[in-house]
């Protein structure tokens, strides 16, 4: 921000002005008059001239965890990526989604422990495009999956239903049959740190089985509720947050849940979003947020990899 003299009809009047850069640049400003103000009235006039800017970008949107600078600038990013994407012809936009769809598809099943390369990934991106059946290798067949899961969620209608959540598990879960694909877990649930020497539970515990029909169509809920009135980067966050603590499922639930973020993404018109690239900082950004109890550490993780990989 910075203050501007302007000279009208022969008087000097002050404006604080900040100029950003969207599809064109724009310039807000609010009047400060006749003087420049002492700091405490300058340090007011640039909370309004916040609240302008937010307003004229996000409209009436909440934010609960995010400072309006933050949101403010991530919406800056969003904008020029839009810009770019639309300069795009057919085929370069084509393959720029083959890129993006491998490389979530990799990095979401290598942190999971599948034995998957990104050439592999590649193939099975390839194999989905041509409808190929029949595939031998079980992990190509793991990969085909996840991209017809990923594929299920950029394709569906706006919100979420129980119903979505558990076709979506069941996609991506074809492979493991024992693991239930498609329905929620009846066993108690434990989530475990492992190391090369041993495996310890986490300072928290999922809730019990009994529980997660209801706490689910609370999540959906609030989902659908929050659309368009909470900010897309916060809700997206929250959204694999809460998710992944109620842990619904046998297996898969962190698979589901950047599913989950991605498609809270897409029905705010924003791109896919691959926020377990840095595997190490994402699992210590959601276990620091579950064992606290204490939401805005993944919410921050998740501003910081969404202005970092867009």
């Amino acid at each position: 921000m910075r203050t501007r003299k302007k000279l009208v009809n022969g008087q000097d009047y002050y404006y604080l002005e900040e100029s950003i850069r969207l599809e064109k640049p724009k310039v807000y400003s609010i009047f400060l008059g006749k003087r420049v103000p002492g700091a405490t009235e300058l340090g007011k006039a640039g909370e309004r001239l916040l609240d302008k800017i937010y307003s004229d970008l996000f409209g009436s949107t909440e934010h609960l965890y995010l400072t309006r600078e933050q949101l403010i600038e991530s919406e800056k990013i969003r904008r020029r990526h839009e810009d770019k994407m639309k300069m795009l012809g057919k085929a370069a936009r084509d393959e720029k989604d083959e890129i993006d769809t491998v490389n979530f598809v990799y990095t979401t099943l290598s942190t999971e422990g599948v034995p998957i390369t990104r050439q592999d990934a590649g193939l099975a991106y390839k194999f989905g495009q041509k409808n190929v059946r029949n595939i031998r290798d079980e992990n190509l067949r793991v990969a085909l999956d996840m991209i017809n899961g990923l594929r299920y969620v950029k394709e569906s209608r706006k919100g979420l239903t129980k119903g979505f959540v558990l076709e979506l598990h069941r996609i991506i879960m074809a492979e493991y049959r024992e693991k239930n694909p498609g329905r929620f877990r009846t066993k108690q649930a434990y989530i475990y740190l492992k190391s090369y020497e041993k495996a310890e539970e986490i300072g928290f515990r999922p809730p019990a089985p009994q529980e997660i029909e209801k706490l689910v169509t609370g999540l959906v809920e609030w989902y659908n509720t929050r659309i368009g009135r909470l900010n897309p980067i916060e809700l997206a966050a929250i959204l694999h947050l809460r998710f992944y603590m109620i842990h619904p499922f046998e297996d898969g639930n962190k698979r589901i849940s950047r599913l989950l973020l991605n498609k809270a993404f897409f029905d705010s018109g924003y791109p896919l979003v691959n926020i377990s690239k840095d595997t190490q900082a994402y699992f210590d950004a959601i276990i620091r947020s579950v064992e606290k109890k204490d939401e805005k550490p993944f919410v921050q993780f998740v501003l910081d990899r969404f202005i970092k990989y867009l």
